[in-house]
């Protein structure tokens, strides 16, 4: 039984009912006939008699009972079947899928000449290699878009995007006429390197000329395919994506639209491509990006007055909308509302709940996003080959000041402001970028595998490892340290005693600079409840305290400091436990058990003896702990007070007295070897860092960690 008509080839109508299982499970037949098939797996032809046209069915089904009948043979095998004729051949197979055999026929039918000449499309373009090029500007696609219905601000009527191929970085230019292309393309090649564009616009004598001239090869794309030019099309195609949604959300008329097309690239820049470990910004530049300067387009801004540029008793600042980016410098791009004109300014606070387009004088231009602009379905691809140029026509080590007016901008009126203020008060607040779904696939596989160091699971394979030489010392370093808390002694081996094995557990610290950590640890799970020790549950403080407390650290502007406990488990005294020597040490204590005289790492009541000791210490110098949370303690004294909570051996302190906060902690220095963070705090595996408006949580740690699990 089939449900598509187009299988068959002598079709009779007819009436009846279909009982497939169950006593209601009726459906209609509308005819019979003779089946051509195509089969798949084999490649040949099959022809199947009295097949039933039953358009309700889920699926095309075929009795296995009527196969037999007919004297063929089915043979099961684990996950599919042999179909088999009377001669002994395979006829086709059955795949197991979803509980189900499947056979992979197609009707003969979709191999005729007039459904080929009926149904023949384009070709299908295999993806894009992520390896065409070695380096920045070594292969660039271009792509000319427009006209644009409406004008620009500044008159624009197209725009040019400029991709380089190895790092993924978009330009973006805007044009009044196709004419601008040549010098466009002389501006970019001036200011950063060679350039390889792709248009039919490009192709004519001026063009040629310039390219042969720098040793440029033009490679041409099929006219109406944009396809073949992909990066550049697909870069057009997300940056008009983009610029349709930030024109759409801040309800700005649609002569903002290069505005929005700027900005667009600009956030391009800082979205991760597919295939690539880092943003197109960070391998254009070589070094990290920050995102804390992001802000929604078409947001409210105020923006500040020169002394200059007002009276004495004229409002320092002035209300604005928010654009982009500042071209030349830093700063931001603001359309003065009152002057009907685009500025670029450092000093600008931002409101982006509120949509700036409330304050301008005309009535919100409701538009239709999708015929924006008329695009040419014309096409051509340029390739070119690196050509080095002498260091005064431009560098590809841009700083990010720089970065920042690679975007091409409109020749609308723009004024400058040029008073000095304080940075931090303009780029350091932060804002989350706006989520976009991004494909994963090849870029998390170049992820996980970018920067990754085998790490050793126990001490043999850290003997193979090529790195030993740095996991010697390591280990070396984690003996010493021991000796120095007097955790251990070496006693000889007692009689009927469970005696605890050691290990040996390596990690590498994540930071600037990644540091080898060797640690000893006690195989715990040997020892007996209620035999070797008693409890060994361990408080540690609730992730929703933390989020809370977050918050409440920035609206009340509280001090924040985090600390890491040094060795904490080995504060804390311990019942008599016995334990091999350490893997690697056999030899220097052959006969011979350590006596652990202080609990270490591995041993099931360690956490539990490491909090009770702090717990003791913090109650001791003043701290109480809270009802609704056991790794909470706070300090009042009067106006003033302390709130500190605990994860294990990671500290997190909140105060609104910088006075009361450095009594505490040292107070805690002179009981235990405390590390405070500098390079970001971190509790619970993420990442605090302060700014003027708060402060911003990240975890890119952990996101690395679980690429290294993928």
């Amino acid at each position: 039984m089939v449900k598509e008509k187009i299988w068959f080839e002598n079709f009779v109508s007819s009436t009846g009912e279909v009982c497939l299982a169950g006593k209601d499970s009726k459906l209609k037949p509308y005819g019979i006939g003779n089946v051509k098939t195509k089969n798949v797996y084999k490649g040949s032809d099959i022809k199947i008699e009295n097949v039933i046209y039953v358009p309700d069915l889920r699926y095309n089904l075929i009795s296995l009972t009527t196969l037999r009948q007919k004297g063929f043979k089915c043979v099961s095998k684990v996950d599919s079947m042999l179909i088999i004729d009377k001669h002994g051949n395979v006829v086709t197979k059955a795949f197991k899928t979803n509980n189900r055999l499947e056979i992979d026929l197609k009707p003969l039918n979709e191999y005729n000449i007039e459904c080929n000449l009926g149904k023949i499309t384009r070709k299908f373009h295999p993806p894009i290699t992520n390896d065409q090029s070695n380096d920045v500007l070594e292969l660039i696609h271009a792509e000319l878009c427009g006209p644009v219905h409406v004008e620009s601000l500044g008159g624009s009527k197209y725009f040019l995007i400029i991709v380089d191929d190895y790092s993924g970085m978009y330009f973006s230019f805007f044009l009044k006429s196709k004419t601008e292309v040549l010098s466009t393309f002389e501006k970019f090649k001036a200011k950063y390197e060679n350039l390889h564009d792709k248009r039919i616009e490009f192709l004519n004598k001026e063009m040629t000329a310039y390219l042969n001239k720098f040793g440029i090869m033009h490679e041409k794309t099929i006219p109406y395919n944009a396809e073949s030019n992909g990066k550049a099309e697909r870069g057009i195609r997300i940056t008009v994506e983009r610029s349709r949604i930030a024109l759409y959300e801040s309800n700005l008329p649609l002569n903002f639209w290069a505005e929005a097309v700027a900005y667009s690239t600009h956030v391009s820049n800082l979205t991760p491509r597919k295939g690539k470990a880092k943003l197109p910004i960070e391998i254009w530049e070589s070094k990290t990006s920050k995102l804390g300067y992001l802000k929604v387009f078409g947001s409210l801004a105020y923006f500040h007055v020169p002394k200059v540029k007002r009276k004495i008793f004229q409002m320092p600042g002035k209300r604005g909308i928010m654009l982009g980016f500042a071209r030349e410098r830093r700063g931001y791009r603001i359309y003065d509302i009152e002057q009907k004109c685009i500025i670029e300014e450092r000093a600008v606070k931002f409101n982006e709940s509120v949509k700036g387009c409330k304050y301008l004088n005309f009535p919100e231009n409701l538009w239709e996003i999708n015929t924006l602009i008329y695009n040419e379905d014309v096409n051509v691809k340029l390739k070119a080959k690196s050509v080095h140029l002498d260091s005064n026509t431009g560098s590809a080590d841009a700083p990010l000041d720089e970065i920042i007016s690679k975007i091409g901008r409109p020749l609308g009126s723009t004024k400058e402001r040029s008073e000095e203020i304080n940075q931090k008060n303009i780029l350091e607040i932060e804002q989350d970028l706006l989520n976009r779904v991004v494909r994963r696939s090849e870029r998390l596989k170049e992820m996980k595998n970018a920067n990754i160091v085998e790490i050793p699971k126990d001490y043999f394979e850290a003997r193979s490892n090529p790195n030993w030489p740095i996991w010697k010392p390591a280990m070396e370093d984690e003996i010493k340290s021991l000796d120095k808390h007097k955790i251990w002694e070496l006693v000889d081996k007692p009689d009927n005693t469970m005696i605890v094995k050691s290990k040996w557990v390596y990690t590498i610290k994540d930071s600037k600079t990644p540091k080898f950590k060797a640690r000893l640890v006690a195989t715990g799970f040997n020892q007996v409840k209620n035999v070797d020790y008693l409890e060994s549950c361990s408080p540690v403080v609730n992730i929703d305290t933390f989020r809370l407390l977050i918050p409440l650290a920035a609206k009340l502007n509280l001090a924040v400091n985090f600390f890491d406990v040094k060795t904490a488990y080995l504060h804390r005294d311990l019942e008599e436990v016995h334990m091999t020597a350490p893997p690697g040490y056999e030899m220097e204590t052959e006969g011979k058990v350590y006596r652990l005289k202080k609990s270490i790492y591995g041993l099931p009541q360690s956490g539990r003896n490491w909090y009770f000791k702090l717990k003791s210490e913090l109650e001791r110098i003043g701290l109480k702990e809270i009802a609704s949370d056991n790794c909470v303690f706070v300090m009042i004294n009067k106006n003033e007070f302390l709130v500190l909570c605990i994860y294990v051996d990671d500290i997190a302190l909140f105060s609104n007295d910088i006075v009361l906060a450095n009594n505490v902690i040292r107070k805690l220095k002179t009981i235990f070897e405390l590390k405070e963070t500098t390079d970001g705090e971190k509790l619970l595996g993420i990442e605090v860092r302060r700014n003027e408006n708060g402060f911003s949580l990240s975890q890119v740690e952990y996101i690395n960690f679980l690429f290294r699990k993928i």
